[in-house]
């Protein structure tokens, strides 16, 4: 490897290192923007899978599942496998999402015919009552799962709190949205 080349993946790596420090979290609900961590191989996967999400509910997470799938496809930066497909793969094996693998994820994005999966998590979907009203909080963490080699390339959380006239349903769409915009301001 060239001396450029080595020196624009440190940089890379310490700009990326910079978003969030070690042992962080995105700045609690409600404030602070979605913390990423982008791995210099990641820029190489073209072709993904989007695995449902998990969370409290099949129907939360894959809600928000399908949310991330629309603002990838708004960024543009990944040739998306069919849900079908990945449905499919995860029928034929009859694996748990709760307790899947990173390893086990890379292997049924294999099968789908994916360069990387992403899995993701909704670890707060619920409203919160403050001062006499109630507002929606929504915190997911996402990660990009290599299917050759079961590494993390990206991953990126963002938890948020809603205001009093926003839906549970709003307030996911804007976290997911702020995190796929964080992503790509990484990826690009």
């Amino acid at each position: 490897m060239g001396k450029l080349s080595f020196l624009l993946i440190v940089f890379a790596t310490f700009l990326t290192s910079c978003t969030t420090p070690a042992g962080s979290s995105s700045g609690g609900v409600g404030t602070g923007r979605p913390g990423v961590f982008v791995s210099p191989q990641a820029l190489q996967i073209t072709n993904v899978g989007i695995m449902p999400f998990k969370a409290a509910t099949t129907l939360i997470g894959d809600s928000v599942s399908d949310q991330f799938v629309t603002e990838m496809m708004k960024l543009g930066r990944y040739d998306l496998v069919e849900r079908a497909q990945m449905t499919g793969v995860l029928g034929e094996t009859e694996i748990i999402l709760s307790g899947l693998t990173a390893g086990e994820a890379a292997r049924l994005g294999q099968m789908a015919g994916a360069e990387g999966v992403i899995i993701g998590t909704v670890s707060e979907y619920e409203t919160v009552a403050r001062g006499g009203r109630t507002y929606p909080v929504v915190g997911i963490s996402v990660r990009l799962i290599d299917c050759n080699s079961g590494k993390i390339l990206w991953s990126v959380d963002h938890a948020a709190q809603g205001g009093r006239n926003d839906t549970l349903a709003r307030q996911s769409r804007k976290v997911v949205h702020d995190m796929a915009l964080a992503l790509g301001r990484h990826l690009n």
